[in-house]
């Protein structure tokens, strides 16, 4: 029952550490989704980083094509055959599947290999068309590879997503891996992995994106990096916001740890009100603060916080308050939510603002994905003790469902409104909701000076 590092970043957190040593894994999935990467990436892993030399046996693609698609990802392959411990082979589904040739054996003897990819078994049909002597091949196939002492990854492509459901190789191997690769709303695809099945050994469920990168594939599960997190056990008092007028509204300051969703039309002052509290933070309370851009890169953050003195790049040099530009168009959530909670924990972070979220979430259309996805990345920041604000630009309607999943999951809500006054549009500002904190109610009115933001609480508001 010994577990073996599969290499592929992110992977063994699905496994609990990794795959069981001479289990078959089965990845299965429709062109381009991926499978050949993850299939190269876990021999090549296995070589350079645990010492495991491996078997890649193609029945279609010559080795030349391999080895230029290994390069395109930094993998050197040939470089590994002359080191023999990499054996790259092309060759028939019949001379595999005929055991009196013992040809697996001698390969897996000259090199001492210990991991083996075969690319693909959907290749067997073309050798063996009854159904019950293709299920009888492929187990004893599976067998074989057993007795050898190999862990192997065996690709099976689908022809379309509902595809062989529920095959029989799925019952034959101990490791069932589904790869994902689905059209939606925009110009990209979104790639997504699955485990299916996992015999002897327990796994995460559900699906889970990944990426394609240079260095090769890179897994992100929000799950496991939750259990992962360390809780911040130095949580210190609550602080002031530093904004004027605001403090007024809730007494001692912001519990450390919560996340409040700052929500308005197009020129509320959401940004303004973000880039204070970072500024405010760093400056009179000494906290490292984090401004997260989706939209504007850090040279307009700096440009549009200058317009109040305030000298964000300075700051950024110092270590006080950094800025991050991810364009959203680059950017999925999973992605983002599993560096964003290692970058705050490398750095301490106290101090978090995002700028705008519905840029982050708006091609999560499931609901349930959507509070599943957010609750996982703001329980993380929660439990790191980082107070972060998340800004929300809202239409002529905020019934929008997503708005809906974000206002329940956080633990504050600021609303930022205008209202008509004499042929006059003023500013306002609304606690919406405050968990754990005994803030003042009701509309109040809030001007954007030179200096920042200026809060005038109303008289008459009640303390909740």
């Amino acid at each position: 029952m010994t577990k073996i590092s599969i290499g592929v970043r992110g992977f063994d957190n699905l496994l609990n550490g990794g795959v069981i040593a001479g289990n078959t894994v089965l990845v299965e999935g429709i062109p381009g989704a991926g499978k050949t990467t993850l299939g190269m990436e876990f021999i090549y892993r296995g070589i350079r980083d645990f010492g495991e030399p491996g078997i890649i046996l193609t029945f279609e693609q010559f080795p030349e094509s391999l080895y230029r698609d290994a390069r395109s990802l930094g993998w050197d392959l040939r470089a590994l055959e002359k080191e023999n411990k990499l054996r790259v082979i092309c060759t028939s589904p019949e001379v595999v599947l005929q055991p009196e040739l013992n040809f697996l054996e001698e390969v897996v003897q000259s090199v001492g290999a210990k991991r083996m990819l075969v690319d693909s078994i959907s290749h067997f049909r073309q050798v063996v068309n009854h159904p019950f002597k293709l299920r009888q091949a492929v187990y004893s196939f599976c067998n074989g590879l057993h007795r050898l002492g190999l862990t192997s990854f065996l690709i099976k492509e689908l022809e379309g997503a509902s595809d062989s459901i529920y095959s029989f190789e799925e019952f034959l191997v101990d490791v069932v891996v589904r790869l994902h690769y689905e059209a939606r709303d925009g110009l990209s695809r979104q790639r997504t992995i699955e485990v299916v099945k996992s015999r002897g050994q327990a796994h995460v469920s559900g699906r889970h994106s990944f990426q394609i990168t240079e260095g090769g594939i890179r897994v992100f599960s929000l799950r496991p990096m939750f259990a992962n997190t360390p809780k911040n056990t130095s949580f210190g008092r609550q602080l002031p916001t530093g904004i004027k007028g605001l403090d007024d509204l809730i007494g001692e300051g912001l519990p450390p740890g919560i996340t409040i969703l700052v929500a308005g039309e197009t020129g509320t002052g959401k940004s303004v009100l973000g880039l204070e509290y970072l500024v405010k933070g760093a400056l009179l309370y000494q906290q490292k603060g984090l401004f997260v851009s989706l939209e504007e890169p850090p040279e307009r953050v700096y440009f549009q916080s200058a317009d109040f003195s305030w000298d964000m790049e300075a700051l950024a040099k110092e270590g006080k308050v950094q800025v991050i530009f991810k364009p959203f168009v680059d950017t999925e959530f999973d992605e983002l939510a599993i560096d964003l909670v290692s970058y705050i924990r490398d750095h301490q972070i106290q101090r978090l603002v995002l700028d705008p979220l519905p840029a982050l979430i708006s091609q999560i259309e499931d609901v349930s994905v959507l509070r599943e996805k957010l609750y996982y990345l703001t329980a993380n920041l929660n439990k790191l003790g980082c107070t972060s604000l998340f800004l929300y630009p809202l239409g002529s309607h905020d019934s929008d469902k997503q708005f809906a999943v974000a206002q329940s999951l956080v633990q504050g809500s600021i609303l930022l409104k205008y209202a008509w006054f004499q042929n006059r549009r003023l500013r306002q500002l609304e606690l919406y909701k405050l968990r754990g904190v005994n803030h003042v109610t009701g509309n109040h009115l809030m001007e954007i000076t030179e200096k920042g933001i200026q809060v005038f609480p109303r008289q008459g508001g009640l303390r909740t």
